[in-house]
């Protein structure tokens, strides 16, 4: 405990308790703490009224002494203005974190969210400008998903089936055992009349497992998607289905092999659009826009390049679509880290940005007629806030200002670089510089490597997670910058920005190419007089915790490494992971390639560590098991090598309770200061 408040103290010092000197040594904007940091809030859902006048929207804060990111309901006017809360007496759903599901009815007279009802996810609908919260839904085991009938007189939902009586007697005697392999419930497509809340339509059968659904324009029928089995993995066998809401059979629309998800019917009811890997069941395939007749038939994708498709909306005509994705045609080279709104075509498949800006966009909802898109949008140094497209002209407006003390703050400098790596090959990365630094001298560098091995990083003040509530970073890097640190978000080959031969392109070859890819970059900024070569310091989590882990084992320039959630034996992740499948992907099976598994795992090279490692992993991950840390843990301590190991207790794949990002993103900035002190008389 001594030590560690000696390193606090030290941490303080060298962060100037939150203050810059400029160069020319007047006293310069606040940096960002971390407990500034866990201050900031962020917005998880964007809805537009259907007349386009208004704009519902939820903001979450994290709330330290209750541990737990809470979410508000707002109401704002499309031309902005000041916002309005809503619906205060309703819980939104926030475990693990909040996911509201924010929607108008189609009168426009009301917004929905789930909100929590004796312990369960349940529809409330509150009245605007400022009704009272009526719940419109009595899921015995809850509401995962929803959308209204266009008339609004009917809600269709995803919900669990209720456990079997003999398993519900068997858990209360203790008599109950888990059976490896066992279905988990069905996830049902329901029906159910707003005005009777107890009489509820099962729609689709226990061997399916719903996770999406689409009503059609006249309300007769749902287009949905659904798995044979549950898991991580499962969408990758998920098919489209056409349930009639009143009787009839089921019609299989899309079966095929591979991605079929999040089905919507176009506004005249004669298709079909979803997000598919078309025909192909691996990790690495492109997720593209697909179209299909609303009857079946040969779907047809828009493949833009290799852009997965994150979000998308129908225009009103039928004729185009709105898309938001990374990768492809509006997300290579200097633009990778954007995310743009993009108009596809469906008679010919062009494509063309209609927003502009280095920005990134998410969560779209578009107006009834069209003309109006809401969405969050995010640039390169905030947390993002609500923005209305008018569609025609391209023209965005800003409406809301959730965090106006950033304004303020020393948040850094954040551009785009790219650099030459072994073979030529162009790579991009983000920079991140102190602000009012004073130009030509050497920093220390942290380089942050990025999750997936398919993910990437967007514009936002936490580059990683600006998708969902965006303290699930793991790195302070504004604190870290604040601190006087430069940070490099390389994006190597493996990765997203270089369509699906680059994600390809570390099949069987984990910690080559793209381990070269890193190194050139931090090459590169030494060379330009930016890194100090005798300051460096590595950290990542996920496949950037394998990455840390590999880096470290490879070569000895960097003083400090920080791995979360990491791997260092591969073949753990095959027999361990609940995405063990994708190991097949990348490696084969492991009795199939046994040389491979051992060759590209850190463990098998954990001798050859030299530098300070801090390893913190949650205590219940189910993508990378706690296994794995302890292995490469207890190996580098009978070895003799520095290194420290922390358990998050609850903790999952990324860190969801507040308390617990917070003393994790601390921690990280306390293990960089002890071994990589900013100098300020080098600043």
């Amino acid at each position: 405990m001594v030590r560690r408040f000696v390193w606090l103290i030290a941490a303080c010092l060298i962060l100037q308790c939150g203050w810059q000197v400029s160069g020319s040594g007047q006293p310069a904007r606040a940096a960002l703490t971390v407990d500034d940091l866990m201050r900031l809030r962020s917005i998880v859902d964007v809805q537009i009224s259907p007349d386009g006048s208004r704009v519902a929207y939820v903001a979450s804060t994290p709330n330290l002494a209750r541990n737990s990111h809470d979410a508000a309901l707002f109401i704002v006017a499309a031309e902005g203005g000041a916002s309005t809360r809503l619906g205060e007496s309703v819980a939104i759903v926030n475990v693990p974190t909040p996911r509201p599901q924010l929607r108008w009815t189609p009168d426009g007279g009301s917004v929905s969210v789930l909100g929590v009802a004796e312990g369960r996810a349940e529809v409330f609908v509150i009245g605007v400008p400022g009704g009272e919260a009526r719940q419109v839904t009595r899921a015995p085991e809850g509401v995962v998903a929803y959308e209204w009938s266009p008339d609004g007189k009917r809600i269709a939902f995803v919900t669990v089936d209720s456990m079997p009586a003999e398993e519900e007697r068997r858990r209360a005697e203790k008599s109950f055992v888990i059976r490896a392999g066992a279905p988990d419930r069905a996830t049902r497509l329901v029906v159910q009349r707003v005005d009777q809340p107890d009489a509820l339509k099962l729609l689709t059968p226990a061997s399916q497992y719903v996770d999406a659904l689409s009503w059609s324009p006249d309300g007769r029928e749902i287009a949905y998607s659904a798995a044979p089995r549950t898991g991580f993995s499962a969408a990758y066998d998920a098919h489209v289905y056409v349930a009639p809401v009143e009787s009839g059979a089921i019609r299989t629309i899309v079966d095929r092999p591979g991605m079929n998800t999040g089905p919507r019917f176009s506004p005249d009811g004669r298709s079909i659009a979803f997000i598919s890997t078309n025909g192909h069941s691996d990790i690495m395939a492109s997720r593209s826009l697909t179209i299909v007749g609303a009857s079946g038939g040969a779907p047809r994708a828009y493949p833009m390049d290799d852009a997965w498709v994150n979000e998308y909306v129908w225009a009103p005509d039928s004729r185009s679509i709105l898309v938001q994705a990374n990768d492809g045609t509006f997300g290579r080279g200097p633009h990778m880290f954007e995310q743009a709104i993009v108009r596809v075509s469906v008679g010919d498949g062009r494509a063309t940005r209609i927003d502009s800006g280095p920005t990134a966009a998410f969560s779209l909802a578009s107006s009834r007629d069209g003309r109006r898109l809401a969405y969050k949008r995010v640039e390169a140094r905030t947390m993002g806030d609500v923005a209305v497209l008018d569609v025609a002209s391209g023209r965005s407006t800003t409406i809301t200002e959730l965090n106006p003390t950033l304004t303020d703050r020393a948040v850094g400098l954040l551009k785009p670089i790219s650099w030459r790596s072994f073979d030529g090959m162009e790579i991009w990365g983000l920079l991140l510089t102190p602000s009012d630094a004073p130009a030509g001298r050497r920093r220390p560098l942290l380089t942050y490597v990025h999750g997936g091995p398919g993910g990437g990083f967007t514009y936002g003040l936490f580059p990683q997670f600006m998708h969902i509530v965006p303290q699930v970073d793991p790195y302070p890097t504004a604190a870290m910058a604040g601190a006087g640190y430069a940070v490099l978000f390389p994006m190597p080959r493996g990765g997203a920005g270089y369509g699906e031969a680059g994600q390809r392109a570390i099949v069987n070859a984990w910690g080559e190419a793209d381990y070269k890819d890193i190194m050139a970059g931090v090459d590169q900024l030494i060379a330009e007089g930016i890194a100090d070569p005798d300051r460096l310091g590595v950290m990542g989590a996920s496949y950037g915790g394998f990455m840390t882990n590999w880096i470290v084992t490879q070569t000895d320039r960097f003083k400090a490494a920080s791995a979360g959630a990491s791997l260092s034996d591969l073949s753990d992740t095959f027999y361990l992971s609940e995405g063990g499948e994708f190991m097949v992907d990348y490696f084969k099976r492991p009795w199939e390639n046994r040389d491979g598994y051992a060759a590209h795992s850190p463990l098998t090279f954990a001798d050859r560590v030299t530098t300070p490692l801090l390893i913190q992993h949650g205590e219940v991950d189910p993508r990378v098991p706690l296994a794995g840390a302890w292995k490469l843990y207890r190996t580098l301590k009978a070895l003799g090598k520095t290194v420290e190991l922390e358990i998050y207790p609850r903790g999952g794949h990324v860190l969801r309770e507040p308390m617990q990002q917070s003393e994790q993103m601390r921690r990280n900035l306390e293990w960089f200061a002890r071994w990589i002190t900013p100098d300020e008389r080098r600043r």
